[in-house]
């Protein structure tokens, strides 16, 4: 008697949970398994996929699910079937799937991220019972969809040749490999094509689009992402238009780089002379290089500063060039300050390099040509070379002394043998590889170096562009003050990974418009620092129809 009311019981949790399952909850009962004799041995425990791939899958994709049904000892169920698989999508919707003695879903399409359940339910063939006995016994399992998206290393240019690298991942970052992309180009006046992801989940996309607008990229029927097809070629808006001085321009530049800076360099705003060679410090320590009078910290300057949030000012050149006012007014901000001097600008250079360092390159320019060392600061910066200061004929002792400290293998020479004679270019052979950047005048000079510069760069790499004044020089200028645009916005260049092209204010000398020409493809912005009388608004147009593409 106590046998029949058990096994009565038993029969009654089964119909239960089958009852659960159709109405749409998600229960924690599972099937019943049973002997040849119909006597229940053990209640099916929960659903274990194959393989990671069989409950991760991705939104579009057509997959077979395969699993194995366990019982609540962990034993793999015996039965053959019929069963019968129910999947629930994260809004409740169901989909039925009749799985014969199959213990594996075949062409099931997820439309929609999220997690899915799947009940197993089995018929009455499954437990051995007499045909039309209700379907009997649930189990569970859990699969989990998630959406592919993209990554891209940028945007695609107007009228170029592009190659953008595609990264595939899943929205939880894991790379997806050997997966099938389509990219719908046609609006960019295009096509569709069809890639392939390589086993790190990248693809390069390779594309010259002929209109502005947007590349759609689409996988399992479904858009992934776009990338955007820009103008190869966009003017950024002018800095420091309405600033009246250096020290005010400086600051402008330094609110258009760095949100906040630990560091700053900070110099006198009359002359360049002793800063000229200070940009790769810039660049190491990440800092913005302001400019103040020398006996004076301006207010505008101060602000900065603060708002920056700066802890350390190095301070370039001695007491007479920024005073020790200026230093303790620093200081009672609890700013720690560094000077960096020497007895002249010779060794103020090599005291500048010596906190630099060198890559096995240094470079060197004449003590008084500011134009020529300014023109190569933002790249120097970039590859972490120092930039040393000689005389035309002879090199200064503290210079040779930082060469020696540094042993670089190569030496460049900026500028032509007016300026660094050919007589000590000579000397200088005995020691290192010797090359010289120099032209017949500051611009010839300034393509010279721009060109041996881009000369081994890789068509895709880009280096935005900005134009200051060529006035750098006290010579340049009649009971004036030179600007010193050149110098603070070379910082901001080095940071960008761009450079620095000097102008006369209302003309593009001949030897600029051949560089820009010819290399426009490596610049995709440009942006002028100054007001109108450093550079006119008339030779900034000219500029932006020189650069478009």
């Amino acid at each position: 008697m106590n046998f029949l009311f058990n096994r009565f019981i038993k029969y009654l949790k089964i119909i239960a949970v089958s009852l659960i399952l159709l109405s749409n909850f998600n229960p924690q009962t599972v099937l019943a398994t049973t002997d040849s004799a119909g006597n229940y041995t053990g209640y099916l425990n929960y659903i274990q996929f194959i393989s990671d791939s069989d409950n991760n899958v991705i939104v579009g994709e057509t997959n077979t699910i395969n699993f194995r049904l366990l019982d609540n000892s962990n034993e793999v169920y015996s039965g053959n079937g019929p069963f019968i698989a129910t999947i629930f999508d994260p809004n409740g919707n169901k989909t039925m799937y009749n799985l014969s003695g199959s213990t594996s879903v075949s062409n099931v399409t997820f439309d929609t991220p999220g997690d899915y359940t799947m009940y197993v339910t089995a018929t009455s063939n499954t437990l051995g019972l007499a045909a039309g006995t209700e379907s009997l016994g649930v189990a569970s399992g859990t699969i989990h969809v998630r959406s592919a998206k993209i990554a891209t290393s940028g945007d695609l240019a107007l009228n170029y040749s592009n190659t953008v690298k595609v990264t595939l991942t899943d929205s939880d970052g894991n790379i997806l490999p050997r997966k099938s992309i389509t990219v719908d180009a046609t609006n960019v006046g295009g096509t569709t094509s069809t890639y392939t992801t390589l086993y790190d989940g990248t693809f390069d996309l390779i594309m010259t689009p002929t209109k502005v607008g947007k590349v759609t990229l689409n996988h399992g029927g479904h858009d992934i992402g776009t990338i955007n097809v820009i103008s190869a070629y966009s003017s950024g808006n002018r800095i420091g238009s309405g600033a009246s001085d250096n020290a005010d321009r400086s600051v402008e530049v330094s609110v258009k780089g760095w949100n906040s800076s630990t560091n700053v360099i900070l110099t006198r705003d009359d002359v360049v002379a002793d800063a000229m060679v200070a940009v790769p410090l810039a660049k190491k320590y990440d800092a913005p290089i302001l400019m103040t009078p020398s006996k004076e910290l301006k207010a505008s300057v101060v602000s900065e500063i603060l708002r920056l949030n700066a802890k350390n000012v190095y301070i370039i050149g001695g007491e007479g060039v920024v005073s020790s006012a200026v230093e303790s007014q620093l200081q009672g901000y609890g700013i720690s300050t560094q000077r960096i001097a020497g007895s002249d600008r010779y060794e103020t250079a090599a005291k500048v390099a010596g906190l630099v360092g060198s890559s096995g390159t240094v470079y060197l320019a004449y003590g008084y040509g500011e134009p020529d060392a300014l023109a190569a600061s933002a790249l120097a910066a970039e590859q972490g070379i120092p930039i040393l200061l000689t005389d035309k004929n002879v090199l200064p002792d503290s210079t040779r002394k930082e060469l020696t400290t540094l042993a670089p293998r190569n030496l460049k020479l900026l500028g032509g043998t007016g300026v660094i004679s050919t007589d000590l270019q000579s000397s200088l052979t005995h020691s290192y590889v010797v090359e010289r950047w120099g032209g017949a005048d500051r611009y010839a000079t300034e393509q010279l170096i721009f060109q041996s510069y881009f000369a081994n760069q890789h068509s895709s790499n880009t280096f935005p562009a900005y134009f200051t004044s060529a006035y750098v020089s006290p010579n340049d200028v009649s009971n004036g003050t030179p600007y010193g645009d050149a110098l603070f916005t070379a910082a901001l260049a080095a940071k960008n990974n761009g450079f620095v092209i000097t102008l006369p204010p209302d003309e593009i000398p001949s030897s600029i418009s051949t560089f820009l020409l010819y290399n426009k493809v490596f610049i995709p912005s440009g942006t002028v620092v100054g007001n109108n009388s450093a550079i006119s608004y008339q030779v900034e147009e000219k500029l932006n129809q020189l650069l478009a593409k």
